[in-house]
């Protein structure tokens, strides 16, 4: 290589580092990020304009929402409840099927009354309950278990519960069993027995963390069944034998139907 050519090539080199060491010290670095500088200068990270603070509606929202929840909402801690109702409701026992059943009126309603208690844990509730059904045609208890769950909101419970259990008649009266002859008969010796399952449908306001008033609605699918009639006593035996053949005295009868209903309710509320 000749002293010509190398004399340039150094001279380069030279200019090329000094113009690179003159860049290198106009870059400054940034100044140190203070996180924990309340307020912090503006623009950097802390400050309530930075990039990392939250906006003055953020920040509002969440004091909100600290505030509400250091404010009690009167609710206790439910462990035990019972209810009272009072309402109305409605059977058709031909509405699904029916086999000799026996009784005239097979479609009735009347006043509805009610006693359920039970338990709760969080929103899921499990209780007994006994209606009593006061038709005009004729009397029906029913005794059931329920489970479900209670959804709380605000002083508000929204309950859905499935219900199951016994159905039976109390009284019949004179007129209710259909008779082929007059032939008279014990209609109060005549049992008829069940059962029923359904759902519940409630809304409770609660007045005070231990008193709420409510409404409720219900939907039943029933089936009843009829032992045969035992023939009555002090007949004669031509009496006996012209009874004897109906079918009231020689076969069971079967029923499946529908309730509905509705009632006001209110309730006493025990826990925490």
């Amino acid at each position: 290589m000749t002293r010509s050519f190398v004399w340039p090539l150094a001279v380069a080199t030279s200019a090329l580092f000094a113009s690179s060491q003159a860049a290198a010290q106009e870059i400054t670095p940034p100044p140190p990020i203070n996180a924990n500088a309340p307020g912090g200068a503006p623009g950097t990270f802390g400050s309530p304009t930075g990039p990392g603070a939250p906006s003055p509606d953020t920040a509002a929202t969440i004091e909100q929402l600290d505030e509400a929840e250091r404010k009690d909402s009167g609710r206790k801690f439910e462990w035990f409840w019972v209810n009272g109702e009072i309402g109305g409701s409605y059977i058709n026992m031909e509405q699904i099927s029916s086999n000799s059943l026996g009784l005239e009126h097979t479609q009735s309603g009347g006043p509805m009354f009610g006693l359920d208690a039970g338990v709760r844990l969080l929103v899921f509730v499990l209780g007994a309950r006994v209606r009593y059904n006061a038709l005009s045609a004729f009397n029906m208890w029913q005794i059931n278990g329920e489970l479900g769950v209670k959804i709380p909101i605000s002083k508000f419970d929204l309950g859905i519960m499935a219900h199951g259990g016994y159905s039976f008649v109390g009284r019949l009266g004179d007129v209710t069993i259909a008779m082929d002859s007059d032939t008279p008969t014990s209609t109060d010796a005549v049992k008829i027995r069940g059962y029923n399952a359904g759902l519940d449908l409630t809304l409770d306001y609660f007045l005070t963390p231990l008193f709420s008033i409510g409404v409720g609605a219900f939907g039943d699918f029933l089936f009843l069944k009829r032992p045969p009639i035992a023939i009555p006593a002090g007949l004669s035996p031509e009496e006996q034998a012209a009874i004897s053949h109906e079918s009231l005295y020689q076969q069971s009868g079967t029923s499946a139907g529908l309730q509905l209903g509705g009632a006001v309710r209110v309730g006493l509320h025990f826990g925490l």
